[in-house]
């Protein structure tokens, strides 16, 4: 019987425990992308919290995946000197660190990059205000290829491997789902072809990194019309572990309804007001217009916990590799249960991590059997224009 806080290992990545930091967007990047020195100490407090692995926050492999203005950047050598830097604290601690890598796809912001948001069809994503435009040929060539360059700067960078973004509508979770792609060439169409791309990221990237793990974090389902579903994600996942990909991570959820991925207890309104772009500028009356209209509009999806475990007990039954299942979990017991049924091999948290770093060692103290999150959503909101951190559901002075 596996429990939590025994070791374990995902290919060469050595783990105290089988609990793992989800991807966070931390807020925590300069105008050049570069990490701000708040950045180090976020991941130093985490690796001291007892935290198995950290997955980092989103970095971006070129300037028009980049979505918000405060997300990191990797699409260049001068990157690697300052995550070396982060890299050396952390391995003193014991603290394998995977960087996630992605390109926004439609789920931007356009004026952030000065340029037209790119998917792999012209579909616009319902919670970001503007529509994409095709990708060429030639530019999903580059987006593999800037992919791979990444991945090699992640191994000289010292990170312990590196998680391919295929999640949440973003661009390589847009090319699998057959709402998002409607192209009728080698990138659309079956299964295999919408695949493609990551398959071509993976394999392009060992030719260089050899057995450099790599893991990848995916929608179970996008929750859109005629789009992901469950069944298709399992032959997915056989594709991935087929191709070479080290771990899975299985989330749910895309740009199409802004809380079935991160669920919460109310609809956080005024959040929604101050923190997103879209409406943060709107005029007093019109403010007020959409704080009557939105409750209406706005889905609130149910559980509010465990929700994707039955979906990544369904892709674990069907791959050899280990599975990692994201998503409203928040107690001890149910972390204990879900590796001992081997529903999933390890469990990631983001929000608890928020405002308890520290959560892993109280849990495995006993101090605290369960996350002090309430799962408002405020923080989720409020990171795309601020440094990260818990709202504890009430707005700032």
């Amino acid at each position: 019987m596996n429990t939590v806080f025994e070791h374990a290992a995902i290919g060469n990545i050595q783990l105290k425990n089988r609990i793992f930091r989800s991807a966070t967007h931390e807020g925590m990047a300069d105008k050049d992308g570069r990490p701000i020195k708040e950045f180090d100490a976020v991941y130093k407090r985490l690796a001291e919290g007892g935290v198995g692995a950290i997955i980092t926050g989103f970095t971006a492999v070129q300037k028009n995946g980049r979505g918000a203005w405060n997300i990191r950047m990797f699409d260049s050598d001068n990157y690697i000197e300052d995550y070396q830097r982060i890299n050396k604290d952390l391995k003193e601690n014991g603290t394998p660190v995977i960087l996630q890598l992605a390109h926004c796809g439609g789920c931007g912001f356009a004026n952030v990059k000065g340029e037209q948001l790119v998917a792999p069809s012209a579909i616009k994503v319902t919670d970001y205000p503007s529509k994409p435009r095709e990708l060429k040929e030639f530019e999903i060539r580059e987006i593999i290829e800037n992919f791979i360059k990444a991945i090699k700067r992640a191994q000289a960078a010292q990170f312990d491997g590196v998680q391919l973004h295929a999640a949440h509508s973003y661009l390589l979770a847009a090319f699998l789902s057959p709402y998002l792609n409607r192209r009728n060439d080698e990138w659309g169409g079956s299964t295999k072809n919408r695949f493609r791309i990551i398959s071509e990221i993976v394999s392009g990237a060992r030719k260089v990194v050899g057995d450099f793990p790599i893991f990848i974090k995916i929608s179970a389902y996008d929750g859109m019309k005629n789009g992901l579903t469950v069944e298709e994600t399992v032959e997915i996942a056989k594709l991935l572990q087929e191709c070479g990909i080290d771990c899975i991570e299985v989330s749910c959820g895309g740009g199409n309804a802004m809380f079935n991925t991160v669920r919460v207890t109310d609809i956080p309104i005024d959040a929604i007001l101050t923190f997103l772009p879209i409406f943060s500028n709107s005029s007093w009356i019109k403010k007020k217009a959409l704080k009557l209209a939105l409750p209406f509009v706005l889905k609130k999806f149910t559980p509010l916990n465990n929700y994707n475990v039955a979906a990544a007990e369904k892709i674990k039954q069907n791959v050899d590799i280990p599975v990692i299942v994201v998503g409203g979990i928040r107690k001890i017991d149910d972390i204990q249960k879900i590796i001992n049924t081997n529903q999933a091999d390890f469990v990631s948290m983001s929000r608890p991590f928020i405002i308890e770093p520290g959560i892993v060692n109280k849990f495995k103290l006993g101090t605290q059997k369960e996350s002090r999150c309430i799962n408002c959503g405020y923080c989720l909101l409020a990171c795309m224009s601020k440094v990260t951190r818990c709202f504890m559901g009430k707005m700032p002075d």
